[in-house]
Order: C-alpha cells, then sequence, then structure tokens
C-alpha cells in the first residue's frame, strides 16, 4: 500500500473485513456504506470483492492471485448503538486506505479487545439514562416527583434492557420485553403512592425501549435498495412493537384479574417554550452519551437534536404531519453532513441524536395498544401517520444529501477551470 507495507495475502485481506464489518454493524454503521467501503479497499488492493452485510452476518468473497475464490463469513450475534466506536472504527479504516497502517496491523488492533475503550464511564451512562427519563417526564406532565420516579424506572429499564443482561440473554427482543416488564411493573408500583398519571411515570423507560430508530433505518435501507438489510430491521423492529404489545397486555390482563383499577391517564400538558427548550436539551445530551458520541462531539450532537426539535415544534400542528418531520429531517441531515465533513467523523454521530425528538416509536407503540383494544380505525390511523413519519425522516435526510453528493464534482470543475 503505498510502497510502505507489504501487500496482504487474500486470506488476511478477508480476516480483517470480516472483523471489520462485524465491529461495524454491531455499532449500529449502515450497511451500504459498509458494503461500498469494503468494495473499494478491495478496488485500491487490485483484489476483486465481493461484500454482502446484514444485520445478522457479513459475507466476504475475494479472488487471490492464482484466481482462486475465497470467502468467509462473519456472524453477529448483538448489536446497538455505539458511535464512538463507530468513530474509532472508521478511523482505522482511513488509516489503511491513506497507507498509515497496513491490513495485518489493523486486523490485530480490531481484535485486541483492550484498544477501543467507552468514551463514558457506567455511571455517567446510569445518570443519562436518569436524567433523559427525569426531562421527558418533567417537561411533558410538570409533576415533580412523578418525573423522579420516572427517571428512576428510566435508569432500571436501560439497565435491564442493556448492560444489565445483555452477557446473559442474547435476544434484544426478549431483553426489550423483559425492560418493558420492568417499566410497567414500576410504574404501577408508583401508582400505590402518588396519584399521577401513569403515562408520566412510564414514558422515560418506553422511550427507551420503543423501536423508533430502527423502524426508521428499515425504511432507510429499503429505500437504499438494501432489502435484506432493510426487511431484517424492519422485523426486528415489528417484534420489538409486538414484545412491547405483550408486555402491556399482560399487565392489563393481571389487573383485571385481580380486580385493580385502571392507571389514570392523561396527555402531555402544554409547556412555556423556554421550558421545553430546556427539556429537550437535557434529554438530546443524554440520549448522545447514551449512543456513545464521542465528548468532543457532545455539544454540536445535542445542538442538532434542538435543531430538529425546534422546526418539528414550529409545524405542530396535524396539518403538517409529513412536511414537519420532512423539513426537521433535511435540517438534521444538512447540518450533520456539515459537522460530518468539517470534524472528520461519521454523519450518525450528529443525525442519530438529531433526529431522536421526531421518531414515531410512542406513535407506533400507541398504534399497537388501539389494535389490542379492539379499535382497529384508530391503529389503522396511527399506523399510516408512523409510516408517513418514518418516511418523511428517511427522506428528509436523503434530500440533504443532494448538495454533498455534487461536492467532488465542483471541486473538478474548479481545478479545471484553473488549468486552463
Amino acid at each position: 500500500m503505498g510502497g510502505k507495507h507489504p501487500a496482504p495475502s487474500c486470506d488476511e485481506l478477508l480476516s480483517f473485513m470480516a472483523e471489520y464489518g462485524r465491529s461495524y454493524i454491531a455499532s449500529g454503521g449502515p450497511t451500504s456504506r459498509l458494503e461500498e467501503a469494503l468494495a473499494g479497499l478491495g478496488l485500491k488492493l487490485d483484489v476483486p470483492t465481493d461484500v454482502f452485510a446484514t444485520p445478522t452476518g457479513i459475507f466476504v468473497s475475494c479472488h487471490d492471485q492464482t484466481g482462486a475464490n475465497r470467502t468467509t463469513l462473519s456472524r453477529i450475534k448483538d448489536s446497538g448503538i455505539n458511535l464512538g466506536k463507530l468513530c474509532w472504527l472508521e478511523g482505522i479504516f482511513e488509516d489503511v486506505m491513506t497507507g498509515k497502517l497496513s491490513v495485518q496491523h489493523a486486523d490485530k488492533i480490531l481484535r485486541s479487545r483492550h484498544v477501543q475503550r467507552s468514551p463514558y464511564k457506567l455511571w455517567q451512562m446510569v445518570m443519562a439514562s436518569f436524567l433523559s427519563g427525569f426531562a421527558l417526564s418533567v417537561t411533558g406532565f410538570s409533576l415533580f416527583w412523578p418525573a423522579l420516579a420516572s427517571g428512576f424506572i428510566s435508569m432500571a429499564t436501560w439497565w435491564v434492557s442493556g448492560p444489565g443482561l445483555r452477557s446473559r440473554v442474547t435476544s434484544s427482543i426478549f431483553r426489550d420485553f423483559m425492560g418493558a416488564v420492568v417499566t410497567l411493573g414500576l410504574a404501577s408500583v408508583f401508582q400505590l403512592w402518588m396519584a399521577a398519571p401513569f403515562e408520566a411515570l412510564s414514558i422515560g423507560g418506553l422511550v427507551i425501549l420503543v423501536p423508533g430508530l430502527t423502524l426508521t433505518t428499515a425504511i432507510a435501507e429499503l429505500a437504499d435498495q438494501n432489502l435484506v438489510s432493510g426487511t431484517a430491521k424492519l422485523m426486528q423492529a415489528v417484534l420489538t412493537l409486538l414484545a412491547l404489545g405483550l408486555a402491556y397486555m399482560l399487565f392489563q390482563d393481571l389487573s383485571e384479574a385481580l380486580h385493580l383499577a385502571a392507571a389514570p391517564s392523561a396527555g402531555p400538558r402544554p409547556q412555556a417554550l423556554a421550558v421545553s427548550a430546556f427539556g429537550m436539551m437535557v434529554s438530546a445530551a443524554c440520549w448522545s452519551v447514551i449512543f456513545r458520541v464521542p465528548p468532543r462531539s457532545l455539544p454540536w450532537a445535542t445542538l442538532t437534536g434542538m435543531l430538529g426539535w425546534f422546526i418539528l415544534k414550529m409545524f405542530a400542528s396535524s396539518q403538517y404531519l409529513a412536511a414537519a418531520s420532512f423539513l426537521a429531517a433535511l435540517a438534521v441531515g444538512f447540518v450533520s453532513l456539515a459537522f460530518s465533513t468539517r470534524y472528520k467523523v461519521p454523519s450518525q454521530v450528529f443525525s442519530v441524536p438529531g433526529i431522536i425528538a421526531m421518531l414515531p416509536g410512542m406513535l407506533a407503540l400507541t398504534s399497537l395498544r388501539s389494535f389490542a383494544a379492539g379499535n382497529q380505525d384508530h391503529g389503522l390511523e396511527l399506523g399510516f401517520r408512523v409510516a408517513a413519519t418514518a418516511g418523511s425522516i428517511v427522506f428528509g435526510l436523503f434530500t440533504a444529501r443532494i448538495p454533498f453528493a455534487f461536492k467532488p464534482r465542483i471541486k473538478l470543475f474548479s481545478a479545471f477551470r484553473a488549468r486552463h
């Protein structure tokens, strides 16, 4: 590579690509970007390479010097969103592409489990989960003690659905089901002590569990013609919603069997703009920590989240269902790509926290609850709104790419004019 490192053998290249791809997808990286990057590396090394990636595995095939076809398959048992590791991985890949690292050395780094560490300590992430639940509840319902309970429930739910059971339970769907049981159970217990709406207590935990981001990512993969990956993520989102709906119906049936009074329900209360903005800022910052955004990018990720929320707030009327999400996602996508170019990190570092406020996860859960209650018409209406919102977010993010897609051509045209 550039005369600095010995050319890797086909087996060494396959080993690096398989480990890099497995780590990349497990950290929440898009499969389309991964396939393009690995194919580009094979082209640079003059090794014909085929890459096929899904959320559950990556298949890499290349031809060695004798023309023989060599293949490898790497399975992915568990995945999540780790934006800090995603930045680290893309930094390693860039060093390989520019010749700063050999493929062999990069492979050793990837397989060393003690090289890349989380940018945040465990207690910081626990506090972030607590504050996110507290901020969502206190800004939505203006009740201090229920908001504290919501923060505690959010913290417990994050622990159960994440680090608490990850080493013991490999199925993320079952962990989400257990998280829903914890959320609903603790909310019911807290209701015995305080007269508060059920939503004010459970909102923090439910927001952690609802698969709004998975649903939106699935539509993005389908729109990018990655049908296998998009379908797999779509089914994961549907199964997660079914798990949450099942937990809700189990608690509902248990309450009826024990002749318990139904939990009082109430919608969010309108708040002053400054209060809502402060709550959104805290929530966006906390979610950035939970997603392990690098600390130096944390202020800009929070700012991107605030921008998306503000535009969504401007079009808060139901008659602007598609326009609100589309314009907010367009702004988030454009700013994320600008920050990505400026700070040399993946755009997901900014766009993922940026779209949290507009994800239709809670709407999807409400739709499922309507079907469970026998209200099919209302469930279908909410289901359409979920699809419209998720689609608007995806196409807003896609539209934001257009100016950046023309950037290399503009530079090339400018260089041509300078020479002539």
